[in-house]
Order: structure tokens, then C-alpha cells, then sequence
């Protein structure tokens, strides 16, 4: 019975662990889309 737990405890600590970095990879693709200018470098 305990192994159930564990293997349960490990889905949802990995799913949301996975989410997590998701949301952080998202949120820093549109922060760049809508600042340009302070990381794409300076076309001359």
C-alpha cells in the first residue's frame, strides 16, 4: 500500500514540478516578445 503512495506522491511532484517550468518558459517568451529592445541586440 505504501508503494501506491509513493508512485502517487512522485506523478504530482513531477507534474507539477514540470508545470512550474512550463509557466516560467511562457512568461519569459512573452516578456521578450513585448521588450525587444532589451535583449535582442542593436541592429546598426
Amino acid at each position: 500500500m505504501k508503494r501506491i503512495y509513493k508512485k502517487i506522491i512522485f506523478i504530482i511532484s513531477a507534474f507539477a514540478l514540470f508545470s512550474v517550468i512550463v509557466g516560467v518558459v511562457k512568461y519569459s517568451l512573452t516578456y521578450i516578445e513585448n521588450n525587444p529592445e532589451k535583449y535582442l541586440p542593436k541592429q546598426k
